[in-house]
This record gives structure tokens, sequence and C-alpha cells, in this order.
């Protein structure tokens, strides 16, 4: 059982081999553009977006504090250098995450005071190597 088809005769095999080999070659081409090219901009794109416009300056002077938990077994101490012009909301971040401490469960406190998260560390009297508590949020006033 075959079919006829006036196209049999015609069939070259070789040519048609070839013509194939061509098409494969010509789409490897292309693929390896198509890739080349929207990876170089994508990257370029991202180093731009990564690149920030202004730097933030924050008034205040550099001085170095120590941070001693009262909070869990033990007494902990740990030196940290800050910028007075910070927020103590800011600062009791870090020193949070330097105790592996939720922000909430302690306040800062200085010299019998205890600090307010929206007033900048210059406001209280602090001076280069000082000690600043972590007192648990149930004791602070």
């Amino acid at each position: 059982m075959g079919f006829d088809n006036e196209f049999d005769d015609e069939f070259d095999e070789q040519e048609f081999d070839e013509d194939l080999e061509e098409l494969d070659e010509d789409l490897e081409e292309n693929k390896e553009e198509d890739v080349k090219e929207p990876f170089e901009k994508s990257l370029e794109e991202e180093v731009e977006t990564k690149t920030p416009t202004t730097k933030i300056i924050s008034g205040g002077k550099k001085i170095s504090i120590y941070f001693m938990s009262t909070i869990g077994p033990g007494e902990k101490k740990q030196k940290l250098t800050v910028n007075d012009g910070n927020l103590v909301g800011d600062i009791k971040e870090t020193v949070a995450n330097l105790f592996g401490l939720d922000p909430a469960d302690f306040h800062l406190s200085c010299g019998g005071v205890t600090m307010d998260e929206i007033n900048p560390l210059s406001d209280y009297t602090i001076s280069d190597g000082e000690d600043i508590l972590l007192i648990p949020a149930s004791i602070a006033g």
C-alpha cells in the first residue's frame, strides 16, 4: 500500500540533510545572539539600579558605647560605635540584633533615665565609653 506523490521522483535526501544542517546552524547562531544581548542589558540595568544616587549624611559625631543586657541569664556586654545623631529607636533595633532580642521586649536606659525611641541619642548626655543598659520592658517606666 503506497501513496502516489508527484514529488517522490524529485526528492533528494542528501540535499535535504544539507538544508537541515544549515537551518540548525542558523538557529544556533541566532540563539547565541538572543541569549547574550538580553543578559548584557539586564546586567547593566541591575548595576545601575543598585547604585545610590545620593549619600545620606546624618548629623552628629561617632561615639563608642557599651550596651549591657540584664535580660536573661548572666550579664552580657557589647561595644558599639554609633552616630549620636541617630534615633534611639534605630540604635535599639541594632542592639536587639546584637543580643538576639525583640526590640519590644526592652528599653534603653542611661543614668537612670529611660530613653525615648523618637529622640536622637544626642538628646541624652552620653559620652564616649559610657554604659547603656537594656532593661526589660515590664520593669521600665
